[in-house]
């Protein structure tokens, strides 16, 4: 799934979320006593999820710290992607978007709403304030897509020999 169309606020919020010193040497040295917005993005000591290989992963996530939902790991998606019915589940706002845009996928194109959730949870692995997609999409089990936007700040390691994935903060 890919969302597209003029997200200037999505993409704003996304960057304030997940920006982070690319560690040049002229940079300046950081106060040791701030924390910056990617280390409080991402934490945790990570997560171990069994999967039965050949299958769709299925990940155990809590939303906000107060709701279960199943997402289908997708690393070919670029944002996670909700049940509006879960997102309600959690306490998040649907009537306050942050922004609205267009997703595009086999079935056609449609238009999708931006929230806010506070905490993402799988296991101990968790990111904070992250935007997510919020549609009702058919025919997926679960309930909805976790993609690379959550998953892109662990080292994601999928051992079929095991069947497991590792999440290690990075």
């Amino acid at each position: 799934m890919r969302a597209e169309g003029d997200l200037p606020e999505l993409l704003s919020a996304i960057a304030r979320t997940i920006a982070e010193s690319l560690g040049y040497r002229n940079a300046p040295t950081p106060d040791p006593s701030e924390k910056t917005a990617a280390e409080g993005a991402a934490g945790g000591e990570g997560a171990t999820i069994p999967y039965t290989p050949g299958q769709p992963i299925i990940v155990d996530v809590r939303i906000n710290g107060s709701a279960s939902a199943q997402l289908v790991l997708d690393t070919g998606a670029d944002h996670t992607l909700i049940r509006p019915r879960a997102l309600a589940a959690a306490g998040v706002s649907l009537t306050r978007p942050i922004a609205e845009g267009q997703i595009t996928g086999v079935t056609g194109t449609d238009r999708v709403q931006y929230v806010i959730v506070d905490v993402l949870e799988v296991g101990s692995a968790r990111v904070t304030r992250l935007p997510v997609m919020s549609y009702e999409i058919s025919g997926l089990q679960g309930d909805g897509l976790l993609g690379r936007d959550f998953l892109d700040r662990f080292t994601v390691n999928i051992d079929s020999s095991r069947g497991e994935v590792r999440l290690t903060p990075k």
